[in-house]
C-alpha cells in the first residue's frame, strides 16, 4: 500500500525480494525486478552502494557485483515528489537516484497498484485500479 507524504511517497514494498538485477549503474542504466512483479528501471545513472550515500566512506556497487543484490529484501522504498528515489535492502546497500534533472529516468510499475515515474524533475504517482493520480 501506498502512503502518501507532503513531499514523498513511501511505495509498500517493504519486506518484497530482488528477484533480478542487471545493468550498469555508473552508466547506462539498471533494471531490478522483485519477486511480486514489481519492476523498476533507471535509465542513465544511478548509485547504487554499500551503506549511506552520505557515509564519509560510501563504497559504490560494481556492476560486477549486481548478483549481490539477488535475495536482498527492501527495508525501505522512498519516491520523492521531487524526482529522486531511495531504497535500502537489508543487505546494507542503498539505491539512489538524483532528481531527473541529472540525466536519469526512473520507472517503478507494480502490476494493479502503483505506475511511479520522473520526468523532468518532478515524480508522478499514478495508482492503479483507480481513477487517482497525482
Amino acid at each position: 500500500m501506498i502512503e502518501e507524504l507532503k513531499d514523498r511517497w513511501i511505495l509498500g514494498l517493504r519486506g518484497t525480494s530482488v528477484a533480478t538485477v542487471s545493468g550498469d549503474p555508473e552508466g547506462s542504466g539498471l533494471a531490478v525486478m522483485l519477486d511480486d512483479g514489481t519492476e523498476l528501471k533507471v535509465s542513465g545513472p544511478a548509485l547504487l552502494t554499500r551503506g549511506s550515500a552520505t557515509a564519509p566512506e560510501v563504497v559504490p556497487l560494481a556492476t560486477d557485483e549486481l548478483h549481490d543484490l539477488v535475495g536482498a529484501t527492501i527495508a525501505s522504498a522512498v519516491a520523492f515528489k521531487s524526482g529522486s528515489l531511495r531504497v535500502v535492502f537489508d543487505t546494507g546497500h542503498h539505491l539512489n537516484v538524483p532528481g531527473c534533472e541529472h540525466k536519469s529516468d526512473v520507472r517503478i510499475q507494480k502490476p494493479g497498484d502503483f505506475d511511479w515515474s520522473c520526468k523532468d524533475g518532478v515524480g508522478t504517482m499514478k495508482s492503479l485500479g483507480s481513477s487517482d493520480s497525482t
